[in-house]
């Protein structure tokens, strides 16, 4: 009976695998998304076996090797406990893979990510696993050829260990070289798959803010230093450690300090920063004496819409919205989501008539701009909204954020009354209004 049995439980145990694999999140992507991530995964893994069968494997490598990744573990475990924001994150974990391209054969900076990768799925077990994966597959072709192009360079001017004087210089620079490499062909890959995700998606505002130029050139520095120590002696590896673990508490606690000010759903910030930032500002412009707008967006019928379409379909409208909100307006003036479908925005050093130009353009662009749903029930149907407007201006009568914002909200109040898609200036009279 039990060898009889023997087939029936493997069976079963076959189409249980079947289905995970089939419920997996990757197969719901969008197609081109997912060939994409799909071949670049694929390839990676075709790659690494491959080097790896044609590498001369060494006792003292495999040390180096494993000290270098035990590091990384320490680093994952010393932040497991520190929530981590959403998007493109920066770990520090390249610190380790930059030294392990250089020090060791290129068959290990393309295996190392694999058993960090999967450390952290165990420990952190956050992000879909795809993306983790994916992510994995990038840093092991952008490392593996960072290894290659460092051990085609010349001896003379880099070989395995850094010389004296001159040449340790060379060999630093080369190294460094060889990181910058890495980012490239790193953050190439990723970017890919944004920009096939969404092709409006504002990628200079994640890898090219100064923020971002800043993290990514502590840790090259990091990386390239790490290289050194490790190339003089492996045993030094664990003085870069407690640098990296400080760097990447200071890192990701800063991260969720910036996040924080945000709202999650549209980028914009959040009402109450938005509120703090735009008191201080308003103190400015008392003090200076300079003119100052504040305009409250509303969309119109946003009720309808969210009976009709759903969530889904909601907060996709809210955030695209949002995304026209910024494209249109210069990054000193404040943006912010002021409740479910309504933004406040600071104008400084802006006058009655700049005020009104700016949200009649505003009120004009999205009207005119369409919008087609990514996903959900409503998924390939067409949106076009409108937004009223209200704008109020500091004068004597409202000194204080609080008697600004009643302002605006009295002549966004006037804008819904008189129709829709309206801009209304609320002059300071308090019985007179201006409007188009």
């Amino acid at each position: 009976m039990a060898a009889l049995r023997l087939p029936v439980i493997v069976a079963g145990g076959v189409r249980r695998g079947v289905r995970s694999v089939r419920d997996w999140h990757v197969w719901t992507l969008p197609r081109a998304l997912r060939a994409y991530v799909l071949s670049i995964t694929v390839f990676a893994f075709i790659v690494a076996p491959f080097a790896a069968a044609r590498t001369r494997w060494q006792l003292s490598d495999l040390v180096i090797f494993v000290g270098l990744l035990a590091c990384g573990v320490i680093a994952i475990e010393s932040t497991r406990t520190v929530r981590e924001i959403q998007g493109v994150g920066r770990d520090l974990q390249t610190v380790w893979y930059l030294a392990i391209a250089i020090t060791l054969p290129s068959a290990y900076a393309l295996l190392a990510p694999l058993p960090l990768t999967a450390y952290r799925l165990w420990r952190v077990r956050r992000a879909f696993v795809y993306r983790r994966v994916f992510s994995n597959a990038t840093i092991s072709l952008a490392y593996g050829s960072a290894s290659l192009i460092f051990h085609s360079v010349p001896s003379s001017a880099a070989g395995a260990k850094p010389g004296m004087a001159s040449h340790a210089l060379t060999w630093a620079g080369v190294v460094a070289a060889c990181g910058v490499a890495a980012w490239v062909i790193n953050n190439g890959l990723i970017l890919g798959a944004i920009r096939i995700a969404d092709p409006e998606a504002r990628v200079r505002d994640m890898f090219v803010n100064r923020e971002a130029i800043t993290s990514d050139l502590i840790e090259l520095s990091l990386a390239v230093s790490l290289s050194l120590v490790v190339a003089i002696s492996a045993l030094l590896m664990t003085l870069a450690l407690p640098s990296v673990v400080l760097y990447r508490r200071y890192l990701m606690n800063s991260q969720l300090i910036a996040n924080n000010r945000l709202d999650a759903k549209t980028g914009l910030l959040n009402a109450g920063t938005w509120q703090r930032e735009a008191e201080v500002e308003l103190l400015r412009a008392v003090r200076g004496r300079t003119p100052l707008a504040l305009a409250m967006v509303d969309i119109d019928h946003f009720s309808d819409v969210n009976d009709m379409a759903g969530q889904v379909v909601r907060d996709q409208l809210v955030r695209d919205i949002a995304a026209m909100l910024k494209d249109q307006l210069p990054s000193h003036d404040l943006i912010g989501r002021y409740g479910s479908e309504e933004f406040a925005i600071l104008l400084p050093q802006t006058g009655r008539e700049e005020a009104q130009r700016i949200s009649e353009r505003l009120r004009d662009h999205i009207a005119a701009e369409p919008i087609a749903i990514e996903s959900g029930s409503q998924e390939g149907f067409v949106f076009r909204l409108t937004v009223s407007i209200g704008v109020a201006l500091l004068n004597e009568s409202r000194r204080a954020l609080a008697e600004l914002i009643g302002a605006a909200d009295s002549a966004l109040g006037q804008a819904k009354k008189t129709g829709w898609s309206k801009v209304y200036v609320l002059p300071d009279g308090a019985d007179e209004l201006g409007g188009s």
